[in-house]
């Protein structure tokens, strides 16, 4: 039996790279061409990479965070070769909800109630949009507070202050507030399904559906720390809460077990202090501070 031919687009990234280690060679026919090999907004050179690969599944998952124009031409230059690839599985965000007005627990009904004005969030609307408006090979998943191993140490929440903790700088939160956080590992687990399975809906949200205080997070990177470590909250009151609804992802596959907050800090504070560059790390975050 021959295997499945899966497409990974953005695999220097943070989850582009995380699903490209997760997906087994024994399994999968894994392809992950480099900018070089593949410039996503090359129309052109997006048709003969399809004609060619023919790939069972696409997972996009590049972006450009500071670009509309980039995200969009990436997106449709592979929309439009539709016909030469199984199913494509975009990566969005919550962002697609507009930041500015977030509510608890979102439901993906309520996508469209306000236009994202962020680049990042109008690009990922757009998509998730289009993905909406017709029944085809394409669905998205809206993730929120996706963290693990590669991502953005200077800007995402849990590695900063891990590495923070590290440091020997105390773990700092602007303002608290409660947040879904899912870890890597799960979200890679979840992705699987859609990987391998047909969806009923375009739109998913996925979450835990099981937001947490910033400072509870806080506490456990502390209590993981080797050393007392001091818990900074700079700001008193609480932010606009940043969860969603997961109902209809759990209705459709089933019960996900998520990993313990306990157990994915660990996993995480543990790849940090054995990384190679943690001392590099740590002085680039001192000399930012």
């Amino acid at each position: 039996m021959s295997k499945k031919k899966i497409l990974v687009l953005g695999s220097n990234g943070f989850i582009g790279r995380n699903i490209v280690e997760y997906l087994s060679p024994d399994v999968y026919d894994i392809y992950s061409p480099k900018r070089q090999e593949l410039n996503l907004l090359d129309t052109q050179a997006v048709e003969s990479y399809m004609k060619k690969t023919t790939p069972h599944v696409v997972v996009l998952s590049a972006v450009n965070i500071k670009s509309l124009d980039e995200n969009l031409i990436m997106y449709f230059n592979l929309e439009r070769c539709s016909d030469h690839f199984g199913k494509l599985i975009s990566i969005g965000s919550a962002a697609e909800y507009d930041m500015k007005n977030y509510q608890p627990m979102m439901k993906e009904d309520y996508f469209r109630k306000h236009i994202p004005s962020d680049t990042y969030g109008l690009s990922k609307f757009v998509i998730s949009n289009d993905i909406e408006s017709k029944p085809r090979n394409l669905v998205n998943m809206r993730v929120l507070g996706i963290y693990g191993k590669y991502e953005d140490y200077t800007r995402r929440f849990l590695s900063n202050n891990i590495c923070r903790a590290l440091a020997g700088m105390g773990i700092s939160i602007n303002r608290d507030m409660f947040f879904d956080f899912i870890y890597v590992n799960d979200f890679l687990k979840i992705l699987e399904l859609f990987i391998n399975n047909e969806t009923a809906q375009r739109n998913y949200n996925v979450c835990t559906g099981s937001p947490i205080r910033l400072s509870e997070i806080a506490q456990v990177i502390a209590n993981t720390h080797d050393k007392d470590e001091s818990v900074l909250i700079k700001q008193e009151g609480l932010n606009p809460d940043y969860s969603a609804d997961n109902s209809r992802l759990i209705s459709e596959f089933g019960p996900v077990e998520f990993t313990k907050l306990e157990t994915a800090v660990q996993e995480l504070y543990d790849w940090y202090k054995n990384h190679p560059n943690i001392e590099q790390i740590c002085t680039q975050l001192r000399e930012a501070e």
